[in-house]
C-alpha cells in the first residue's frame, strides 16, 4: 500500500480519506470539516448505518458531541442517564451507582439508539466533508482512494485514517498479523423494545442471575419518555456454552430460547417475557475483542475507534473512545506542524488510556461472570469492587 506523504506546507489543504462511515468516521468527519479541512468518507453500505440498537455515551464522549453544537439535540432525541441499578434475577436490589451529572461529571452519560446517534453526528458535518457509500473495498484497493487534487484527479499527499470497525479493511492492510480474535466465551443477544416507563426512565438494569446469565436493559429514547413509555434497549449475556441459535433465520425459535434461558425471572417493575416477544429487533454477536497494540499507524495511515480498539461491550465505552478518538486526531492534525507529529501525538494521547480500558472491560466480564456463584451478600461486595476498581482503571469515568 502506498504512503501518504504530505509535506507540512500543503497541510491546510490536504484532504483527510476516511474509511468507514460509523460512529468514529462521522465523528471525525465532523471535527474536521467544521475546523475548514476537507476530508472524503468511503462507507461499503448504501447508506449511514439503519442499526437501530442502542449504545450509551460517556460524559468524555458527550462533552465532544457538545463541542460539534448537538446538545439541544441530544436531550431531544437521547436519555440522560442517571444510575446504573444491579439487580438479582427476581428484581431485588443489589446496588446503586450515580451515572453522569449525578455522579459530578460536568456533562450526562446518554444513552441513545445509535442510528439516531449517527444521524445526529452527520447533521453536524460541514460541507467540506464528502461522503462516498456504496464503497465496498478489499485491502489492495486503498491506494485508489488516496486523496485527489480536485482539478487534475492526480493522487496528492494525504492522510487516510481506517475508522472501518471491528473487520476493518485498513487494518488488515496496516498489521495482517493483528486480526486473531479474543473470545469472550458469551453470546450476546440484543433487542429493543416500547414497553411502560421503566422505573423512572433514566435508569440503566444490569442483572445477573446464578447461572452466568446477564441482562442488561435502558431507555433510549426521548420521545418515547415524553408519551410516558421508554424504549428499552437489552442485551442478554449467555455463556457460549448455551448459546442458542447460531442465527436469526428463525425468529420464534431464536424468542423461544430466550424466555426459555430467563423463565425462572421475575421482575415486578418490568414484564420481561414482552420484552423479548416485542422486540423490534434481534441480533446475536458473540463477546469478542483484540489484544491492544503498540501502535495504530504505518506511514501515513492510522487506525481509530473499532478498527484500532475493539473491546468488550461491557463498560459502555466502544462508542465512547470512537468519539474521543475522532476529537483527538482532528485535533491533532489540525494543530501539529505536520502529520507524522499530529500521529505520533493522536497515539502516545489514546493508546495508553484505551488500551487500559480493554482490559478492564475483559477484567470486569470475568468478575461479574464469577459473581454468579456468590451468596447474595458476597455478591453486592464483588459487584461493588469489580465498579470500584473499573472506575479506577479507566478515567473516562472520572468527573473532571
Amino acid at each position: 500500500m502506498r504512503a501518504f506523504v504530505m509535506p507540512a506546507t500543503q497541510q491546510d489543504s490536504t484532504k483527510t480519506v476516511i474509511v468507514g462511515a460509523g460512529i468514529g468516521g462521522v465523528t471525525l468527519a465532523a471535527a474536521l470539516s467544521r475546523r475548514g479541512m476537507a476530508c472524503e468518507v468511503y462507507e461499503r453500505r448504501p447508506q449511514l448505518s439503519g442499526d437501530g440498537f442502542g449504545l450509551n455515551i460517556q460524559p468524555a464522549a458527550v462533552a465532544v458531541l457538545y463541542r460539534l453544537g448537538l446538545e439541544k439535540k441530544l436531550d431531544e432525541t437521547g436519555i440522560r442517564t442517571r444510575a446504573h441499578r444491579y439487580v438479582d434475577h427476581l428484581g431485588a436490589v443489589l446496588f446503586e451507582e450515580a451515572r453522569g451529572i449525578d455522579a459530578g461529571f460536568d456533562t450526562p452519560q446518554f444513552s441513545i439508539r445509535r442510528s439516531d446517534l449517527l444521524d445526529l453526528i452527520h447533521s453536524s458535518v460541514e460541507s467540506s466533508a464528502t461522503f462516498h457509500f456504496g464503497t465496498e473495498l478489499a485491502p489492495e484497493q486503498l491506494d485508489r482512494i488516496a486523496p485527489r487534487d480536485p482539478a487534475s484527479g492526480q493522487p496528492t499527499d494525504g492522510l487516510l485514517v481506517g475508522a472501518d470497525g471491528l473487520h476493518s479493511v485498513v487494518r488488515r492492510a496496516l498489521f495482517p498479523e493483528a486480526m486473531d480474535l479474543n473470545s469472550g466465551d458469551m453470546v450476546l443477544w440484543r433487542g429493543i423494545t416500547p414497553v411502560p416507563r421503566l422505573l423512572d426512565g433514566r435508569t440503566m438494569i444490569i442483572a445477573n442471575d446464578g447461572t452466568g446469565v446477564r441482562l442488561i436493559a435502558y431507555p433510549v429514547s426521548h420521545a418515547h419518555d415524553q408519551r410516558g413509555e421508554s424504549l428499552v434497549n437489552w442485551v442478554m449475556l449467555v455463556p457460549s456454552s448455551r448459546g442458542g441459535p447460531v442465527d436469526n433465520s428463525n425468529p420464534t425459535q431464536t424468542t423461544d430460547f430466550l424466555l426459555g434461558i430467563i423463565r425462572d425471572w421475575h421482575f415486578d417493575w418490568l414484564d420481561l417475557s414482552a420484552l423479548v416477544t416485542h422486540s423490534q429487533g434481534l441480533m446475536r454477536t458473540d463477546l469478542a475483542d483484540r489484544q491492544p497494540i503498540d501502535s495504530w499507524s504505518r506511514d501515513r495511515c492510522v487506525l481509530l475507534g473499532d478498527a484500532a480498539h475493539p473491546m468488550f461491550p461491557i463498560g459502555a465505552n466502544g462508542a465512547t473512545q470512537a468519539i474521543v478518538d475522532a476529537e483527538t486526531l482532528a485535533t491533532r492534525v489540525c494543530e501539529a506542524p505536520d502529520l507524522d507529529a499530529a500521529i505520533a501525538d493522536y497515539e502516545r494521547l489514546r493508546i495508553p488510556a484505551v488500551s487500559k480500558i480493554v482490559l478492564a472491560n475483559r477484567e470486569m466480564n470475568v468478575r461479574e461472570q464469577a459473581s454468579h456463584a456468590l451468596q447474595k451478600n458476597e455478591r453486592i461486595q464483588e459487584l461493588i469492587s469489580t465498579a470500584d476498581s473499573y472506575k479506577a482503571k479507566t478515567a473516562v469515568t472520572r468527573p473532571g
